[in-house]
């Protein structure tokens, strides 16, 4: 019986172990993508196929591609995120006809996001992260912006508020 029991006491660490480092391994692919992006690298930036917030239907990553495009994780209650809306909206008005310009809204209420894009004037596409998406691309906190060339790969990343001149610049090396 001691041994039994013994025995799937191991089994059952050993499952859980199994568990553990597939969990920890699970936002790898994220972590590699914004790692190569930082890096200097090109990489292509992972699929989306996400719920519009701003009106009914869906936006798809790929829908975006022939154009550069500026891709922004923010959260309604992030304060830095309110911060360089002004930058982002000037931008959109700037370079809105060559360049897509859109907003994942992650780890927040729709309701609340959709407030905080009517006080902050928000011209762009606006797009619910319904879970997932934030974790392949590798987000760690808000905001984080991601500038794509034409093809869809990541030409510059910014962790934090992003300016005028930054997204300008990273959308000549986008191709603009």
């Amino acid at each position: 019986m001691q041994k039994l029991l013994t025995g799937a006491a191991l089994a059952a660490l050993l499952a859980l172990i199994v568990l553990f480092a597939v969990r920890l391994g699970a936002g790898d692919e994220g972590r590699d993508f914004r790692s190569a992006t930082r890096g200097g690298e090109l990489p292509e930036a992972p699929e989306f196929d996400l719920p519009r917030l701003d009106v009914q239907g869906r936006l798809t990553l790929a829908s975006l591609r022939g154009k550069p495009a500026v891709v922004n994780f923010w959260a309604s209650w992030c304060d830095p995120c309110r911060d360089e809306a002004p930058a982002l909206n000037a931008s959109s008005a700037r370079y809105g006809n060559d360049a897509s310009f859109v907003g994942v809204n992650s780890d927040d209420l729709s309701d609340d996001a959709r407030a905080f894009a009517r006080e902050e004037a928000v011209p762009y596409t606006l797009v619910k992260d319904t879970g997932g998406v934030k974790r392949s691309w590798g987000v760690t906190g808000f905001p984080e912006t991601f500038v794509l060339d034409g093809q869809g790969r990541a030409v510059a990343h910014f962790s934090g508020p992003v300016n005028e001149r930054e997204l300008r610049d990273a959308l000549r090396r986008a191709g603009l």
